[in-house]
């Protein structure tokens, strides 16, 4: 790539679209789990994400892009109200905890006003 020259995701395409609405259904089903069916979210997880190592734990309310595009390692932890915008790819390793209210953000566009447009 040219120094100059940068490459920003299109949320609007169709194909982006339908991979987004992929996981939010995904995460909506996650979110409806009952609370004590850990094996039910645990295969949710598995689903959605590029690769999970084993015991993953995720709190309520949890949000994500496109979610194949996360990998977590054995014994991943998130607290509540995790979001985590992964329009590039996301690895995370074993045993790592991320507390509530984070964000991880591997997404981006523009900040000049004639590209936003």
């Amino acid at each position: 790539m040219r120094d100059k020259e940068k490459i920003f995701y299109e949320r609007s395409t169709d194909e982006l679209r339908m991979k987004s609405i992929r996981a939010q259904k995904l995460t909506q089903d996650f979110k409806n789990c009952p609370i004590e069916d850990s094996n039910s979210k645990e295969a949710i997880i598995k689903e959605l994400f590029g690769s999970v190592g084993f015991s993953p734990s995720i709190e309520h309310n949890f949000h994500c892009d496109l979610g194949y595009n996360l990998h977590v390692g054995d014994h991943f932890y998130t607290g509540f109200n995790c979001t985590i915008l992964d329009m590039a790819e996301v690895r995370v390793g074993d045993n790592c905890m991320i507390g509530p209210n984070v964000g991880l953000y591997a997404a981006g566009h523009s900040i000049e006003p004639k590209d936003r447009n």
